[in-house]
């Protein structure tokens, strides 16, 4: 009724973003992205593998959410909440449907070799905008350094 989020802010006014990329030494890709006091970290990671018989010259994205105790206390030790597969799963689909990647890009050699990467995406601290934070994450991720990941489209 007073135009004001739980927050303080407007409605109209967005969270302060900040994203650090290529934090991790040991990723292939990596991103760090703060969305309000939301914050999700993502590790890229690449490996050879045959493609399918039904696709063979399209490579692989698998991305993983976590979102574990640490991020907020709606959350318990265990196997992946729901959250975390419903969003897991929303990313995946959002990049499978967006036409940002061409994972044709993947492949090495049709039917015998392409490249998987294996996307983990770890909630540090969950405030909202959740799914925005992870797309952020994993589209910078695959931008690091200077020979990057993917050509987006």
């Amino acid at each position: 009724s007073r135009d004001i989020r739980p927050d303080g802010r407007g409605l109209l006014k967005f969270r302060p973003v900040a994203i650090n990329i290529g934090s991790i030494s040991t990723a292939d890709g990596s991103a760090i992205v703060k969305i309000g006091n939301t914050a999700v970290v993502c590790g890229i990671k690449l490996e050879l593998v045959a493609p399918t018989p039904a696709e063979p010259d399209v490579g692989y994205l698998v991305p993983n959410v976590e979102l574990p105790p640490l991020c907020s206390p709606k959350f318990r030790p265990g196997p992946p909440s729901d959250q975390a597969q419903v969003s897991g799963h929303f990313v995946a689909e959002l990049i499978a449907s967006s036409g940002c990647i061409d994972l044709h890009q993947l492949c090495i050699a049709p039917e015998k070799m392409c490249w998987v990467l294996y996307c983990d995406i770890l909630c540090i601290n969950h405030d909202g905008a959740l799914l925005d934070a992870c797309i952020a994450a994993l589209i910078a991720a695959l931008r690091t350094g200077d020979d990057k990941i993917l050509t987006l489209n």
